[in-house]
């Protein structure tokens, strides 16, 4: 059976302050982003993804930053 001498009565002790890992987040603060999908046929998915890969490298958001600069150009054409 436990030792239950040593515990004393009345409240249990307080918590430690955990810190926050939200906001211990290391990746940088670009603004808040928001989610755009699209549905387009196989064959486009393709040649999107080989184009993004092509251009930004095949790596994690080449897609995106394909977009964002066909994006960025369309932008400019349209002043």
């Amino acid at each position: 059976m436990a030792n239950t001498s040593l515990l004393k009565k009345g409240a249990p002790p307080s918590r430690e302050k955990a810190p926050s890992v939200i906001e211990a987040d290391p990746r940088p603060a670009e603004g808040k982003k928001k989610p755009l999908q699209v549905m387009v046929p196989p064959e486009v998915f393709d040649a999107f993804s080989a184009r993004a890969g092509e251009e930004f490298g095949f790596s994690k958001g080449a897609k995106s930053q394909f977009f964002m600069a066909m994006w960025e150009a369309y932008r400019s054409m349209k002043r």
